[in-house]
C-alpha cells in the first residue's frame, strides 16, 4: 500500500534542500567576491594537499603491490611533486586552474541551457537560463584575460558563479514552494 503523501513529502524535503543549498552557495559567492585572491590561493593549496595525500596513499599501494614497477611509482611521485609545487610556490597552478574552471563554466552553461529547456515553460526556467548565460559569459571573459588576470579573475569568477548558482537554486526553491501551495489549494 502506497502513501499518497510520499511525493509531496519528497517535494517539501527537496524544496528545503534547494533553499538551504542556494543560500549557502550565494553566501560563499558574496564572501569570495570581496576576497578573490584568497579564493584562488585557497583552491590551489587545497588541491595541493589533496594531491600530496593521494600521492601518499598511492605510494603505499605501490609499496605493497608494485615495489619494483617504475610505472607503479610514477603516479604517486608525480602527484606528490605537483602537490608540493602548489604548496611551495603558490600561484604556479592558478593559470591551469583557470583553464579548468573555464571548462567547468562552459559545461555549467550547457547544463543551465539544458535544464532551462527541459523546464520551459514551468516556473523557474528563466533563472536556469540566466545561470547558463552568466556561466557562458564568465567562461569567455576568462579566456580573453588568460593567463595574466588568472589570480584575481579565477577567485572572482568562482565566487560569481557560486553566487548565481545559489541565487538560481534559491529562486527555483521559491517557485517550487509557490507551485506546491497552488497544488494544495487545488487539491482541497
Amino acid at each position: 500500500m502506497e502513501d499518497k503523501n510520499a511525493p509531496q513529502d519528497f517535494i517539501k524535503a527537496f524544496e528545503r534542500s534547494i533553499l538551504v543549498a542556494g543560500a549557502l552557495l550565494a553566501a560563499l559567492g558574496i564572501i569570495g567576491i570581496f576576497a578573490p585572491h584568497v579564493v584562488s590561493f585557497t583552491l590551489e593549496i587545497f588541491l595541493g594537499i589533496l594531491m600530496i595525500t593521494g600521492g601518499i596513499f598511492f605510494a603505499y599501494y605501490s609499496y605493497q603491490y608494485h615495489t619494483r614497477s617504475f610505472i607503479g611509482w610514477l603516479k604517486p611521485v608525480i602527484l606528490i611533486l605537483v602537490g608540493a609545487l602548489f604548496l611551495i610556490k603558490p600561484g604556479s597552478g592558478i593559470a591551469a586552474f583557470t583553464l579548468l574552471i573555464t571548462f567547468y563554466l562552459l559545461v555549467d552553461a550547457y547544463a543551465g541551457f539544458g535544464l532551462a529547456y527541459v523546464r520551459y515553460p514551468a516556473p523557474g526556467w528563466g533563472w536556469l537560463l540566466l545561470n547558463g548565460l552568466l556561466s557562458l559569459t564568465l567562461a569567455v571573459l576568462l579566456l580573453i584575460g588568460w593567463p595574466a588576470t588568472s589570480p584575481i579573475f579565477l577567485g572572482l569568477y568562482i565566487s560569481i558563479s557560486l553566487l548565481f548558482d545559489g541565487i538560481s537554486l534559491f529562486m527555483l526553491g521559491i517557485k517550487l514552494k509557490k507551485a506546491e501551495k497552488e497544488l494544495d489549494r487545488e487539491g482541497m
